[in-house]
């Protein structure tokens, strides 16, 4: 008897959400995200997706990208293909903000990855300040002020940033980030 009661519910509950669906103003900005083309005559669509992409470049651009692969050092300068990619896929991580932590041995976390795991490190010619998406004050925001940030890609810390100032302490509250496979896949290439 209760699935009979259930069967009517379920279906309204589904025309509703149909119905709610149909907005004329949010099918625009779905195409914006998937990246489908937009009906000819709309050339304002361009603007708006060049200042989403401004919008999400979060991390200041640093000065050099250090790769480390088990060991391996790799250095990228700002006009090396790579580097571009990296930063992308990185600002493309604080899409979810970030979730703070407390981590006593940051220092001998980022020398043992650095030996150990797959990871990146931004560096920048003085103390840099970055406002960073964060579940962390009421704002969600994370002002870190550091010469290098240190974001760990696989191993036993696998998707934190670790900040530093001098570049060589790092603080005991790195920021826990979402997975980046795309990430992953360019750096093992």
């Amino acid at each position: 008897m209760k699935k009979f009661t259930l069967i009517p519910a379920a279906l309204l509950l589904a025309v509703l959400t149909a119905c709610g669906n149909t907005q004329p103003t949010e099918q625009p900005a779905n195409q914006a995200t998937t990246g489908t083309q937009q009906p000819a005559g709309e050339a304002t669509t361009q603007k708006p997706e060049e200042a989403k992409k401004e919008e999400q470049q979060v991390i200041v651009a640093p000065q050099e990208i250090v790769v480390y692969k088990q060991g391996e050092k790799t250095s990228l300068k700002p006009e090396d293909d790579k580097f571009k990619e990296i930063l992308a896929l990185m600002n493309k991580r604080f899409e979810t903000p970030a979730d703070q932590m407390r981590f006593d041995e940051s220092t001998q976390a980022v020398e043992k990855d650095k030996k150990e795991a797959l990871a990146i490190e931004f560096n920048y010619a003085e103390v840099t300040t970055n406002t960073l998406p964060a579940t962390v004050n009421s704002d969600n925001k994370a002002e870190v002020k550091a010469k290098t940030l240190f974001f760990v890609l696989s191993g036993d810390n696998k998707n934190h940033m670790f900040d530093s100032e001098d570049g060589k302490a790092y603080g005991t509250a790195p920021l826990h980030l979402t997975e980046s496979t795309e990430l992953t896949e360019l750096l093992n290439k």
